[in-house]
């Protein structure tokens, strides 16, 4: 088995599931750009414009056009914070949650299966896997970050 080759598939598995899904359901004339942002506001709690632009690296004023064409979409809907008037949120709108929820019951499933299938070891170790590969990815945003602020 060479783990590379099937994390690349893996990955493409993925990234094709969600596209397909786009494209069959609701939301289906959203570019991929729009759907990374999507994915963005679905999966980060207490998302805001100014998180997406400093992990997209673009500017505020990008992100928030991209946003707006969101709303007027009726795809995202901003809710102001409670705690700080000036901060609001972006959530996905509730038809489109349910179906990320829907795509997501097919991960859960796999990882339902694998819970069963292997050990309690098995699945602490792959846990332990995929925090490295976690921790790479968190460590190369730091450094990109790093390299930024040296320019």
């Amino acid at each position: 088995m060479d783990l590379k080759k099937m994390v690349n598939q893996f990955y493409l598995d993925m990234v094709i599931n969600e596209l397909q899904l786009a494209n069959y359901n609701h939301y289906q004339h959203v570019t991929y750009n729009s759907l990374l942002y999507l994915d963005i506001i679905a999966y980060k709690e207490k998302c805001t414009v100014s998180y997406i632009a400093e992990v997209l690296h673009v500017a505020k004023s990008a992100v928030t056009l991209k946003i707006k064409e969101l709303e007027k979409l009726g795809l995202v809907v901003k809710k102001q914070s409670q705690q700080d008037k000036r901060v609001y949120y972006l959530y996905v709108n509730e038809k489109l949650l349910e179906e990320y929820k829907a795509y997501d019951r097919v991960l859960y499933a796999a990882l339902d299966e694998i819970q069963v299938k292997y050990s309690k070891e098995d699945v602490e170790n792959l846990c332990d896997m995929l925090g490295t590969i976690n921790r790479h990815f968190q460590e190369e945003q730091i450094r990109v970050k790093q390299a930024r602020i040296d320019k």
